[in-house]
């Protein structure tokens, strides 16, 4: 069965840092981007402005390329999200995270970051069945929570 999940697999461990990935879904943003383009040609109105709005939307939100950067030596996490051209970071302390874990929903699993406030945020972009996902949530953690040498 073909999803819209994105991939999430470790790419690189060393002493001080471990780097999980959560790829792009290639195949769902040609389509959703094609369907887009067919919208605004089929249409050529408001309609499919509209349409192809909501097509490009979920073509940009498959294209997304994640990496969750468990950084020892800087005591942080780094999330770093790219469409494109275009590259969002946000890095939060270790000292204010309590654990990483995976979630677990009707619609799927997703890793998510419970803070020390007892304030969650998911992860990962999608949902689905990603299998690696309780190896990444605890790669993560153990560099957030071990103390460097």
């Amino acid at each position: 069965m073909w999803t819209l999940g994105h991939a999430v697999r470790e790419i690189d461990r060393s002493q001080q840092q471990v780097v999980i990935e959560e790829t792009p879904t290639k195949g769902a943003a040609l389509l959703f981007g094609a369907f887009a383009f067919i919208m605004l040609v089929v249409y050529r109105n408001a309609v499919g402005v509209v349409l192809a709005f909501f097509f490009a939307c979920f073509g940009l939100y498959a294209a997304v390329k994640s990496l969750f950067v468990g950084d020892r030596n800087r005591g942080v996490l780094v999330i770093k999200r790219r469409i494109g051209q275009w590259t969002f970071e946000r890095v939060y302390e270790a000292r204010a995270i309590d654990q990483i874990y995976v979630r677990f929903t009707i619609k799927g699993s997703g890793l998510a970051v419970r803070f020390k406030s007892g304030r969650s945020k998911d992860l990962t972009m999608s949902l689905g069945t990603a299998t690696n996902l309780e190896d990444a949530a605890a790669a993560l953690n153990h560099f957030l929570h071990k103390p460097h040498n």
